[in-house]
């Protein structure tokens, strides 16, 4: 739990604030928001190749080279002038932050039972949303007090990372988890090497068709996440003029918040019903979020649609992790599952998010755009019910 907070919560609390300090601190434009919160979903289609890598090497030596990628950037990032240079040093550290899904995924199906893994899953993420909430106040409060504190909190995040990168270290080797994978093993390299995953990736979604349809519904369901994504940072500035501190407690403070009272419940529910319906379930609930976001005329409204965003995400984040879980036949495909998983996140991120704003700035309505993601989030519940049906008499 410890090792969670001090990973995932770390990184994800950076990376929600980002888009508001580009905006405020560097000034950053519509379509340069865009392009801060498009780089982490979209290079997230590199997990693919993260999960050919871990198939490879010891874990220890993994988390080692992943926590290399996420922290020297933010270093880096501390040091940014410009708005360029903090692009370029978060979208380095987005591609070590893609390499976290696949050894999450293994380390999950390695310690925990199928009957008992939606739970230690729930109980996981308990530390990750406290961390989250105090991580993002935190630093919403500093960037007001001072908008250069990301020279500060920054290299902080990265030792911070790192401590987790160290207890899960300590984990897999004092739960002898290493012994028990095995490794394959490539003499020299050769560019195949490269097109392998993309070919594996396909050779699996062609035979495993339940899965298939599976990341079909959350395709799109993500096309409604990454158009809500793209433009809360825009609505948070232009339409309500939110300071860091107002940002942070009305979207980024209560949006864990709210996934923390349900993620156990939803863990119960997954065990009990499974990833498919649980998934059903959560994005019919979510369909109402853009709705409320869209008819919000105070801050306080859109921290009343965060919180119904937050509820129905604690559904959506079990769904999202623990279904390539337990559609992977052994504990050796898990980590493949999961990166093909994770990578198709990045491809709705290449596609959705620019459309979202394409949409706004065509209509200069949010109404537009909102109404395609609440649609979204409908029709990809309805998926996951016909999957569901499936998956009794398949």
């Amino acid at each position: 739990m410890l090792a969670a907070g001090l990973t995932q919560a770390v990184y994800f609390g950076i990376a929600m604030m980002m888009p508001l300090l580009a905006r405020k601190r560097f000034h950053a434009d519509n379509w340069q928001t865009v392009m801060v919160t498009a780089t982490m979903p979209t290079l997230m289609i590199l997990s693919i190749f993260w999960g050919d890598y871990l198939r490879r090497v010891r874990l220890r030596r993994y988390l080692s080279v992943h926590w290399a990628i996420v922290a020297i950037p933010l270093i880096a990032a501390s040091f940014a002038q410009s708005f360029w240079t903090l692009l370029i040093c978060y979208a380095v550290a987005c591609v070590g932050s893609s390499g976290s899904s696949p050894v999450a995924g293994e380390l999950l199906k390695g310690f925990y039972s199928d009957a008992k893994r939606g739970r230690a899953f729930a109980l996981v993420n308990t530390a990750m949303f406290i961390s989250w909430t105090a991580i993002t106040l935190g630093i919403g409060y500093a960037l007001d007090a001072n908008e250069d504190a990301y020279r500060v909190y920054l290299p902080l995040a990265a030792v911070l990372y790192g401590l987790g990168i160290l207890l899960l270290r300590s984990l897999v080797l004092t739960s002898n988890l290493q012994a028990r994978r095995s490794l394959e093993i490539t003499e020299s390299f050769h560019m195949r090497r490269f097109i392998e995953p993309i070919l594996h990736m396909k050779q699996i979604l062609k035979t495993d068709r339940l899965f298939a349809s599976y990341e079909t519904a959350f395709m799109t369901y993500g096309v409604g996440w990454m158009i809500c994504n793209a433009l809360l940072p825009v609505l948070a500035t232009d339409k309500f003029n939110m300071d860091y501190t107002d940002f942070a407690q009305s979207t980024q403070a209560i949006y864990p918040l709210c996934m923390l009272l349900m993620t156990y419940p939803m863990g119960r529910v997954m065990d009990r019903l499974g990833p498919a319906k649980t998934s059903c379930l959560s994005f019919a609930w979510l369909a109402f979020y853009p709705v409320a976001l869209l008819i919000a005329t105070t801050v306080f409204g859109v921290g009343v649609a965060t919180a119904i965003y937050g509820t129905a995400m604690a559904g959506v984040h079990i769904g999202w992790m623990l279904g390539p879980v337990a559609f992977a036949k052994t504990p050796e495909r898990v980590g493949q599952y999961v990166a093909i998983h994770t990578t198709l996140v990045g491809l709705r991120g290449v596609l959705a998010q620019g459309l979202g704003m394409l949409i706004y700035e065509i209509s200069g309505h949010f109404g537009w755009p909102f109404g395609l993601a609440s649609v979204s989030f409908a029709f990809a519940s309805w998926q996951m019910w016909r999957l569901s049906e499936r998956m009794k008499t398949e």
